[in-house]
């Protein structure tokens, strides 16, 4: 019995193995460059894995970086099923803050319910991501801009029209040394589960499940498919290409949006200019890398952003407790990123 069950799963560990031995390698290398900086690799590496997952706190911490990444990597992951580029998971993710902060003060004396409270800005951040990633979508699908250029263009919009709202009247806070508008009414606040978590983690969840059920169990994840997989003969199937495109974009700014929301909701409690870096990178970049990892795999995302998440709060404790530069973490993130995608390129070839 037990040769049996070890042969049903040999051929997912085999397909797994390349994967595993690219991050050992990515790890070895990394060893190597804190070894020559002159740091403790053992000891950088235990703080890395047991600090975000040793103690309540920890995991608290990680999990709140996991919400808006796991968010922000659908909008690059959705598209690049049809082949198309989406760099601007930042700015639909900062659109959904804006949405949900300005929508949210102009609501504070309505006596809403906190739960229709909450679900009115969660809905707001959704279609504010989607109504930014409309633009871009239409460029590409209609007169085929490259989403690459449309997408980093419309980032810096967003950019500066977080520090618009935050620091201009009716929005902004008074005698702040930080662009911030004023708090949100705390109707509008996610509420705190276990380990101090907030309800976010529970919209991530479900927009992760139907992400997967769109792409893998419905028409229009199958024309997405279709369309990155050859758009000529999609087309020539009866597939609307331009649908499929408009589509990718748009769904994948919708979740980037929700993500946004969620921060000023679940973390910040109003919007804050820089709230969607975290350890001095930005969530829609983060999301990029995340996505690479596994190849925008909606079964993969969550695996993928849990260890970005917990490279974060790692490399953070570490810079901490030793003095190791935090941007060594994102050397690590480069490193898995490419040693994976070479282990992928070899396992097709």
């Amino acid at each position: 019995m037990k040769t049996i069950r070890a042969s049903r799963f040999a051929p997912y560990l085999l397909r797994l193995s390349p994967y595993f031995l690219a991050m050992v390698v990515a790890f070895g290398v990394i060893g190597v460059l804190i070894t020559l900086l002159g740091y403790n690799a053992l000891e950088a590496f235990h703080t890395i894995v047991f600090v975000p997952l040793g103690s309540a706190y920890g995991l608290a911490e990680t999990f709140k970086k996991f919400v808006p990444l796991l968010l922000a990597t659908f909008a690059y992951a959705i598209p690049f099923k049809a082949r198309l580029f989406n760099i601007g998971g930042w700015g639909q993710l900062l659109s959904g803050g804006i949405a949900a902060a300005v929508v949210g003060l102009a609501l504070v004396d309505s006596h809403l319910p906190s739960p229709v409270f909450v679900l009115v800005l969660l809905l707001v951040g959704l279609l504010a991501g989607a109504l930014w990633a409309l633009v871009p979508a239409g460029l590409a699908a209609y007169f085929a801009v490259n989403p690459i250029i449309s997408t980093i263009m419309m980032n810096f919009i967003a950019v500066y029209l977080v520090n618009y709202v935050a620091t201009t009247d009716p929005w902004k806070a008074p005698l702040t040394g930080h662009a911030m508008t004023l708090p949100l009414p705390e109707e509008g606040w996610l509420p705190s589960l276990v380990l101090g978590v907030h309800a976010g983690i529970i919209v991530a969840i479900i927009a992760n499940a139907a992400v997967y059920f769109l792409m893998n169990k419905s028409v229009i994840g199958y024309e997405i498919k279709a369309t990155g997989a050859n758009p000529i003969a999609a087309r020539a199937f009866g597939i609307d290409v331009k649908r499929a495109i408009l589509v990718s974009l748009i769904l994948g700014g919708a979740i980037a949006g929700i993500g946004g929301a969620i921060e000023v909701m679940g973390i910040h409690h109003r919007l804050v200019e820089g709230f969607e870096m975290t350890g001095g990178a930005q969530y829609g970049v983060l999301g990029i890398l995340t996505a690479l990892i596994c190849a925008g795999d909606p079964l993969g995302v969550p695996i993928a952003a849990f260890f970005m998440s917990v490279l974060l709060i790692g490399a953070d404790a570490m810079q901490r407790t030793m003095g190791i530069p935090v941007e060594i973490v994102f050397v690590i993130q480069v490193l898995v990123v490419l040693f994976v995608v070479l282990a992928r390129k070899v396992k097709l070839g």
